[in-house]
């Protein structure tokens, strides 16, 4: 009996051991991403309001919640967007709701959504952690107080190395692609401390000036030298469609001395609608 009970015991340790071994292990191969985004995940209500006058569309979104009280001591979260449309455009952009805008009416929406937003002194440290580079793109919004606050936006899904952003902006130039576009500023956090300039905003380029479906991709160098992109294909009213296609598409068009990695660097921000798998695509100057 007594050798029974020794054999059960170093059963069970042996057992207790490998479950400890096993979590161990689960946490170190865990992206250190999810973790931090997890504390900055909030759930706040949105109300959009959409109004056009003198020629001009201007959309006003306002985030308010006890969760966004509760994170950053502010009632609410607001950005504007203003666009220069004819009217021809705006029935096109807005078939059912045109008529309405035209006659000075606003068009209200309002729901709840689940986000993940930082302050200016507080963005995901990218650089301590391999591969060394900006998951997400951010949008910024501001307080009452009018203090700027980031909200996690588009993936990063292409990486270029050993060239200059004027060499890779060339290289979609002769592929017909606009060095101005409009669209909403977007920004990452670049290190100071590495010769960063911290919240840098993105440089536009697209296959349409205005609007209409089309590629978009925003530009960055970040301080390592790398140039990064965040590129997708959009309808005529903006909201994205892929990820993925608009990935391939850009690095279709680098070739020698170019040398293009496909989904080379895993970058943890996958999403399933609209898709992006979670990997960036390497295109090296050789």
């Amino acid at each position: 009996m007594t050798m029974r009970w020794k054999l059960l015991g170093v059963l069970l340790l042996s057992l207790l051991v490998l479950s400890s071994f096993s979590l161990v292990s689960a946490n170190k191969t865990q992206d250190p991403w999810e973790e931090w985004a997890k504390e900055h995940t909030l759930r706040v209500l949105v109300v959009e309001e959409l109004t056009y006058k003198n020629g001009e569309l201007v959309k006003q979104v306002e985030y308010t919640g006890n969760e966004l009280n509760a994170k950053f001591g502010v009632r609410k979260l607001s950005r504007i967007e203003k666009t220069k449309v004819d009217k021809k455009t705006l029935e096109k952009l807005y078939p059912l709701k045109a008529q309405a805008l035209i006659a000075g009416k606003v068009i209200r929406k309002v729901y709840y959504k689940t986000t993940v937003i930082t302050t200016s002194d507080d963005p995901f440290p990218w650089w301590e952690y391999y591969p060394y580079l900006p998951r997400w793109t951010w949008k910024v919004w501001y307080d009452e107080f009018s203090i700027p606050h980031y909200e996690k936006a588009d993936p990063v899904n292409l990486v270029w190395e050993g060239g200059t952003k004027s060499e890779v902006k060339i290289v979609l130039d002769n592929a017909g692609w606009y060095d101005w576009a409009v669209a909403s500023d977007q920004y990452i956090y670049d290190p100071p401390q590495y010769g960063g300039g911290g919240w840098e905003e993105g440089d536009d380029m697209a296959t349409s000036r205005t609007f209409g479906a089309r590629y978009h991709i925003r530009l960055w160098v970040i301080y390592n030298g790398k140039v990064i992109g965040s590129a997708h294909y959009e309808d005529r009213d903006h909201d994205v469609i892929s990820f993925e296609q608009a990935e391939e598409e850009v690095s279709s068009y680098y070739y020698s001395p170019w040398v293009i990695t496909p989904d080379c660097y895993c970058l943890y921000n996958s999403i399933s609608d609209p898709y992006n798998d979670g990997y960036a695509t390497k295109i090296k100057k050789g």
